[in-house]
């Protein structure tokens, strides 16, 4: 009787053993997972304080990708890796000459040759990595200038040959694009700029990521709000 409650009380501390070595593996993991999600965050912040941007881009960026993807039912796991690959779509701009790159003046047919280049170096920088992140940071780098008409660059790809992740971005980044001052222009107002992107539908944009697109127009507005909002106090600091 001693002998059986003995194995039993052993069973129970090997138990406990093994369920606490298992959350401290899987605490780990998670900080491990989060430390790497911020380094790529960080990463893409580089790239976008070189162009002289605030940050609240990528957030964007990220939010608007992440609400057109709800809009499609798309897998939580592709939501993930879009939400945290997406603010990565501009890496390559890394290795574009600051003359270019801040040129605060129109470009040159040659300029604006080298700007296109960025595309291809951040697919380039990505190459032949095994993180599933960092390949779909890959895709969206080389694809999100593509137009659903076949006249982006850099691979001139049409309709759904663009990968679905390229598609998202595209729209989400342009609609960003539209929505801020820029040095050459002016932001547009959130209704115009969408009524823009209603008319590049099937043009530009691939008519299901823009219905999607506009399924969730009130979280786009509240996300367009706040972000313009943080950057009129930013301003002010």
């Amino acid at each position: 009787m001693k002998e059986s409650r003995h194995k039993k009380g052993g069973h129970l501390e090997y138990e406990e053993k093994m369920k606490k070595a298992y959350q401290d593996l899987k605490k780990a993991y998670k900080e491990i997972q989060e430390s790497y999600r911020e380094m790529v965050i960080r990463l893409a912040m580089i790239a976008e304080y070189r162009a002289e941007g605030t940050g609240t881009h990528l957030v964007r960026i990220a939010d608007y990708s992440t609400e057109v993807a709800q809009g499609l039912r798309l897998p939580k796991h592709d939501i993930y890796y879009l939400r945290y690959a997406s603010p990565m779509h501009d890496i390559g701009k890394l290795v574009i000459p600051d003359k270019i790159l801040k040129k605060k003046t129109g470009l040159t047919p040659q300029e604006r040759e080298v700007i296109k280049k960025h595309s291809s170096f951040g697919a380039d920088a990505f190459k032949g990595t095994r993180s599933r992140l960092l390949q779909v940071a890959r895709v969206i780098s080389l694809t999100h200038h593509e137009r659903f008409d076949g006249t982006g660059y850099p691979q001139g790809l049409r309709g759904k040959q663009i990968p679905l992740f390229g598609r998202i971005v595209a729209l989400a980044d342009v609609f960003d694009a539209l929505t801020t001052k820029r040095p050459y222009k002016e932001a547009y107002d959130f209704e115009v700029a969408i009524r823009m992107v209603k008319e590049e539908s099937g043009r530009h944009f691939d008519p299901e990521i823009v219905k999607a697109f506009l399924s969730r127009k009130k979280r786009i507005r509240e996300i367009w709000q706040a972000t313009k909002n943080i950057e009129s106090f930013i301003a002010e600091i």
